[in-house]
């Protein structure tokens, strides 16, 4: 191949990759305010988290803009960005919005659910049962439990087809989960965590719709709860 040639070769496409970086860079601030590494009210300066992370200004801005309309986030004329409060008010709303939604898309993957669907229910209830919910401290939920319950609940909703509502229904899940993570202490009586999710479970592939979605609106508001009762300072 000439030089020439060479040099009128087109540069590889960028497109992806930035695509991929944005995507990445929106993933790990959505992680931080969701595990609590950035707290309720703190102030989100752009220059601060660019530099930071290590990514330019415009693309922390698009991040935070797309945080915004997840709730994750707030944006003031006078005060600019910052990670969105907490309440007593709003997790209730959120928690009846969340089952209902939660419900909903429960219910369109069993009418859409097939033998494939009903095995991935099945390895995640399977690899949920196996793994311990406390951590080694004895109180902390324990990652491991934590990503296999998340699947679990994902994998229930797996056959909904429905692109928008489970796009809806992830965000949702991503704003009451905030919220048990900056919960400081647990429930003091023990709870049947597993026996919650075989139930559920249990009536989605027997496609009983009503008692599915009954056991899962019992589930989301059962933990809504229990952050209210044992959770820490920042609920009000």
């Amino acid at each position: 191949m000439s030089t020439l040639s060479t040099l009128r070769e087109p540069p590889p496409p960028t497109s992806g990759i930035k695509r991929t970086q944005a995507t990445q860079l929106l993933a790990r601030l959505r992680n931080d305010i969701v595990h609590g590494h950035m707290p309720p009210g703190e102030r989100l300066v752009i220059s601060t988290l660019a530099e930071a992370i290590g990514a330019g200004q415009t693309p922390i801005r698009e991040a935070l803009m797309r945080l915004v309309s997840e709730g994750l986030v707030t944006l003031e004329d006078q005060r600019g960005f910052s990670v969105a409060p907490v309440s007593r008010d709003e997790l209730l709303e959120l928690t009846a919005t969340r089952a209902e939604i939660e419900a909903l898309a429960l219910r369109w993957a069993i009418a859409n659910g097939d033998d494939d669907w009903e095995a991935s229910v099945l390895g995640a209830y399977h690899r949920l049962q196996k793994a311990h919910k406390l951590a080694g401290d004895g109180h902390s939920i324990d990652p491991g439990w934590e990503e296999r319950h998340n699947h679990f609940h994902a994998m229930l909703v797996g056959a909904c087809r429905n692109k928008v509502l489970l796009q809806l229904r992830a965000q949702l899940y991503d704003r009451a989960d905030r919220y048990r993570k900056l919960s400081t202490r647990y429930l003091k009586a023990p709870r049947d965590d597993l026996g919650e999710h075989e139930a559920i479970m249990k009536a989605a592939l027997a496609r009983d719709c009503v008692e599915a979605e009954r056991l899962l609106k019992a589930h989301i508001h059962l933990t809504a709860q229990i952050i209210l009762d044992e959770g820490g300072a920042p609920i009000r």
